[in-house]
């Protein structure tokens, strides 16, 4: 188990506002990533899921469990779909 603590936010916001028209991902769509998240140190190439949609789509919070726990948010440009939520 991770000595770090995360912190859970409800969004009491319809899935249709949280998640603008024209994004490129949406809330619990599962992503891989397409270079290193620095600040995390989450490496190239895992997957996570997206927990939350910024700026029309311009950032996008992403949980990992694998290789390290760590939520971090990412542009979307470094992201690729790996499945998408409900799918």
């Amino acid at each position: 188990m991770s000595d770090r603590l995360l912190r859970l936010v409800v969004d009491s916001r319809s899935t249709a506002d949280r998640a603008p028209t024209g994004a490129a991902f949406r809330e619990l769509d599962r992503v891989r990533t397409l270079a290193e998240v620095i600040g995390e140190r989450v490496p190239t190439g895992h997957t996570g899921t997206i927990v939350a949609v910024w700026g029309a789509g311009a950032a996008c919070d992403v949980a990992f469990t694998r290789p390290v726990e760590a939520l971090a948010v990412i542009a979307p440009e470094i992201l690729v779909l790996v499945e998408r939520a409900g799918a």
